[in-house]
């Protein structure tokens, strides 16, 4: 009686590292946000794009504080299965900024990205930024960005809309468009997208 309890006790073991093993190498993308702690809105910015990742399948961390260019860059460099990316910061065309000030220029980034969001001013005034990330001309990739200033403030409203509302029921084009319209004010939320308009950013 002893021994057969012992052999189930192995052979549950067993089962469970093999469903251990399979959940590992089936995991789904990863993602990463971030948020730059000198804009006020950037814990709740990070806290709506982690649920929004979640939502689209991915496994997703964040970081908010005094984020850096090597933080980032580590991400950006990741040879694993990282294909989504968000930074709440300052920035403009073809750049954006860690804490500090120092900036990631499109010549830092390298990779094939799913989902990019780069939340700061002017990311998205040309594709100079979704280009970099290789996100266009491809069935699966969107860039999404601001094509003009926008407000921090207004930044955060448009992100609560778009993660916690709009993200994983639409193609991300059209959740962008329906979150900006929930905005208050015209041309206050100036949002851009870059790449497939039917993706709706699910994890690969």
């Amino acid at each position: 009686m002893i021994k057969s309890k012992k052999i189930i006790s192995v052979i549950l073991i067993a089962v469970l590292l093999v469903i251990s093993i399979s959940t590992i190498s089936n995991a789904s993308a990863s993602s990463k946000v971030f948020g730059n702690s000198q804009s006020g809105y950037a814990s709740d910015c990070v806290g709506y794009a982690i649920y929004g990742y979640n939502l689209l399948g991915y496994s997703v961390t964040g970081s908010s504080g005094q984020i850096t260019t090597s933080d980032m860059l580590a991400w950006i460099g990741n040879t694993g299965n990282g294909y989504g990316m968000y930074v709440h910061t300052y920035g403009g065309d073809g750049y954006f900024n860690d804490y500090y000030g120092y900036s990631i220029v499109d010549t830092d980034i390298s990779g094939n990205w799913d989902f990019v969001y780069i939340d700061s001013s002017y990311s998205a005034a040309s594709n100079t930024l979704a280009s970099a990330f290789n996100t266009i001309g491809y069935t699966n990739r969107c860039f999404l960005g601001w094509s003009n200033a926008v407000t921090i403030s207004n930044a955060c409203f448009f992100n609560y809309y778009l993660w916690t509302c709009y993200i994983g029921n639409t193609t991300v084009q059209s959740a962008a468009v329906s979150a900006a319209s929930c905005v208050p004010g015209t041309g206050t939320t100036p949002i851009a997208l870059y790449g497939s308009t039917s993706y709706y950013g699910t994890a690969r």
